[in-house]
């Protein structure tokens, strides 16, 4: 397998290695958050921008987190960015619910907001 981030010339390969790019990222992502997220997190998703070697980090909330919240999550970061070598930049978005969001392509977590579940 090729190394994270490694560009190819080929676009069918390319296409190919941007593939296994995202579901790596996508395992990494979703092992690293492994007991970070506390319960005001709405959502999280991210971007790959392979050629900066830097992924984006989109955490909508539905109220300003604590600061041990925030160093949770922090934690998560950390662990991706460790794996996989490349920078991340956070941008945490209060929205509360049901109000909308814009999610990155990659989404690794979405918490059930359905109106017939009963969450108490």
């Amino acid at each position: 397998m090729a190394e994270f981030g490694q560009q190819q010339t080929s676009p069918q390969t390319k296409k190919r290695n941007m593939s296994s790019e995202i579901s790596q990222l996508r395992t990494v992502a979703q092992v690293a958050l492994l007991t970070h997220i506390t319960p005001r997190v709405r959502s999280i998703s991210l971007d790959l921008e392979s050629s900066e070697r830097k992924i984006c980090f989109r955490v909508y909330t539905d109220g300003v987190l604590s600061e041990s919240a925030l160093e949770a999550l922090s934690c998560a970061v950390t662990e991706i960015e460790a794996t996989l070598g490349f920078r991340v930049d956070e941008e945490y978005l209060v929205v509360p619910e049901p109000g909308s969001m814009e999610h990155f392509p990659v989404i690794v977590y979405a918490r059930c907001e359905d109106s017939w579940v009963d969450r108490g």
